[in-house]
């Protein structure tokens, strides 16, 4: 309970339309609103929950995250008019050496709690990017441009999309999904993700 009650909590939900994470998408690609579970930085030792998640195995902490954070944000009525839950997808090879997607796993934990339907076969990566770790801004943009593709997009044209992910730094990645959903007809998309850089 004593680190539960000490996650950096970001308290976007309450602010969901002018926060760090919305903002990184203003101006750039159409988006409803866009909320993150709790600030990540290098001294944190939150910041292992997405390690572990990410890269040792622990795929079952970010289903017991999402879980928690979708708890959250039942209270502010956050999913009230969500109606298909889109994890970022992984690259086949990468997806083939760790074994599974931890976007999908939160994904998973959002949905036991909020009984959205996951829709895994929407968006497919196409491109299999290098490492975003110690890039730039600039950088990042440059490494995911075209690296995703639609799937058979007709169950979603007029639906609002809550796309999924564990860390936003630059927001590189999700505005590539976004802008590839984005040609889909009358859709509207959100984003929430686990954690976002400081």
């Amino acid at each position: 309970m004593h680190c539960l009650t000490k996650i950096p909590r970001t308290n976007f939900e309450k602010k969901p339309y002018n926060n760090p994470a919305e903002q990184l998408f203003r101006g750039k690609v159409p988006i409803e609103k866009a909320v993150s579970f709790f600030y990540f930085t290098n001294e944190s030792p939150y910041r292992d929950l997405i390690h572990l998640t990410k890269y040792a195995g622990e795929k079952e902490c970010g289903f017991y995250l999402g879980a928690l954070y979708a708890r959250e944000l039942m209270s502010e009525n956050f999913f009230c008019d969500i109606d298909l839950i889109v994890p970022v997808p992984l690259h086949p090879k990468r997806l083939r050496k760790r074994g599974y997607n931890q976007s999908m796993w939160i994904a998973k934990g959002i949905s036991e709690i909020t009984r959205l339907p996951i829709e895994d076969k929407l968006l497919f990566r196409t491109g299999l990017n290098e490492s975003q770790t110690h890039k730039s801004r600039y950088q990042r943009w440059e490494n995911t441009r075209d690296i995703f593709t639609k799937g058979n997009y007709s169950q979603a044209e007029g639906k609002h999309l809550l796309l999924i992910d564990d860390v936003i730094t630059t927001g590189a990645t999700l505005l590539a999904c976004t802008e590839t959903l984005s040609t889909i007809k009358n859709i509207k998309i959100s984003v929430l993700t686990l954690a976002i850089a400081e």
